[in-house]
């Protein structure tokens, strides 16, 4: 017979994480620069950014990602550079990761859409077709999540793919979305969000492996 404090246990456990989460942003922030933008920061949807030059590629402390794949640091090992928040999230990194020592991920700090994105992983190829995989973890259960690969140019959205999953307490489940590009320039982004609605919750992120297939 199952253990009824295992569920109360993993709860416990997944909002230390928050917590640890916050906290590391919180103490990030405070060695910014004058002028620069914290992780953290609230920001608008990805096409509300600069989609010119590319996203840092720190890879310094990162896992050996898989062959092929367009994210430098797809654990997180490094920091959480080239990733921005949606919706006024934090952004940030907490040692409870998949595979590696750390994981990213965001704390929703309102009701409206909340999330990380990382936006200017290349130029899209047209015609070319975009291949992402994650794992995402949620700290409550019934946590509705949406995966989307899409392109930004000129700061406006362009052609998009989105995926929901809904997450299970305590568990890593893998988010497969494809998308094939239309606009020659966009720059090719990838978020993670909290859509209104969802129960308000801590959610990690892991292991991102994007790869493109041309045609």
């Amino acid at each position: 017979m199952t253990d009824a404090r295992e569920p109360a246990a993993a709860e416990l456990a997944l909002a230390a994480v928050a917590i640890l989460l916050t906290a590391a942003v919180v103490i990030g922030s405070m060695f910014q620069r004058p002028g620069s933008r914290a992780p953290g920061s609230a920001v608008g949807p990805p096409a509300a950014v600069s989609t010119t030059g590319p996203a840092p590629s720190s890879t310094a402390g990162g896992g050996s990602a898989p062959a092929g794949n367009l994210v430098a640091d797809p654990g997180f090992e490094a920091s959480v550079a080239g990733w921005l928040a949606i919706g006024g999230a934090k952004v940030g990194r907490a040692p409870v990761a998949r595979a590696g020592r750390w994981a990213g991920g965001f704390t929703p700090t309102g009701p409206g859409d909340q999330g990380m994105a990382l936006t200017q992983v290349l130029r899209c190829t047209p015609g070319s077709t975009y291949a992402a995989a994650v794992w995402v973890r949620a700290s409550r259960p019934g946590t509705v999540v949406q995966v989307t690969l899409l392109e930004v140019a000129n700061g406006r959205r362009l052609a998009a793919d989105t995926i929901g999953a809904v997450l299970r307490l305590g568990r890593w489940q893998r988010v497969e979305v494809t998308h094939q590009a239309h606009r020659p320039g966009a720059a090719l982004a990838f978020e993670v969000v909290l859509p209104q609605g969802s129960p308000r919750a801590t959610v990690l992120v892991d292991d991102l492996a994007l790869v493109a297939h041309r045609s």
